[in-house]
């Protein structure tokens, strides 16, 4: 008896640890793969933040999808849970998902962005040559980063807010993610959770400061989990919330 309560007195708590620190590790290489995705999302579109925190989200689905004891996981109902997640963290659950573009930055933006030559519909008279389209005024159209002909671009070096970089580099989308996940396993979630915030959390105290309004608002102990990528664009990085503008834009710090 006395041997099984000395073991008992560490014993469970170390096996509760491990079965916690397996669940973040578990949930960790679900966040990295969704963030990848995250990042492919942007480059598809133009590096809108609200299209990879949606990726974000779904990729992060494997981790949070749960059935009732005794039913039977569907396809349909994985699909209905997904978008109710989407829309959750769109709106209530903000707080618990966020994807920032770490390059290129609003600075570099500023000085290598340049308006698009877009077409628009037309009829009539106010075609131009008979055909159905035309160019849009000059006020209309869009500032981006050209992402066409990369190779056949100079590749001259610009120096924006201390980072140096050339149009080549600047269609390289960097993203980086933060995830708010509940810890679950009873006592060492509260353990862990008031260790770290006795120190502010580590690392990144904005993060933290993040997850710990999130688990205030919605009940729990959350820790922040953070994820990077980098991909190639495939369309134009554009200014998200000021298209027609090269400054203050949503997606860009």
């Amino acid at each position: 008896m006395t041997e099984f309560l000395i073991t008992f007195a560490w014993g469970v708590p170390l096996i509760f640890a491990i079965l916690q620190f397996g669940m973040l590790y578990r949930t960790k290489a679900t966040l990295n793969d969704a963030t990848f995705r995250a990042a492919r999302a942007g480059s598809l579109n133009h590096a809108y933040s609200a299209e990879m925190k949606s990726a974000l989200v779904r990729g992060m689905m494997p981790d949070n999808y749960r059935v009732a004891p005794g039913e039977a996981p569907g396809l349909m109902d994985y699909e209905a849970e997904m978008l109710k997640h989407v829309l959750a963290y769109q709106t209530t659950h903000a707080l618990g998902a966020k994807v920032e573009v770490t390059s290129p930055t609003q600075a570099v933006f500023t000085r290598l962005a340049k308006r698009a030559w877009v077409l628009e519909p037309c009829a009539g008279s106010a075609c131009p040559h008979g055909g159905k389209y035309r160019e849009v005024s000059s006020r209309n159209r869009p500032y981006q980063i050209p992402n066409d002909n990369l190779k056949q671009r100079p590749t001259t070096v610009i120096n924006a807010g201390g980072t140096a970089m050339n149009v080549q580099d600047a269609n390289l989308l960097s993203v980086r993610t933060l995830w708010c996940q509940e810890m679950t396993v009873p006592v060492i979630n509260a353990l862990v959770w008031e260790s770290l915030d006795l120190f502010g959390g580590l690392g990144r105290p904005g993060d933290w400061l993040r997850c710990k309004t999130y688990g205030a608002l919605h009940g729990g102990y959350h820790l922040p989990l953070s994820a990077h990528s980098v991909i190639r664009m495939q369309t134009p990085i554009r200014c998200e919330g000021n298209v027609t503008g090269n400054r203050n834009c949503k997606n860009l710090k």
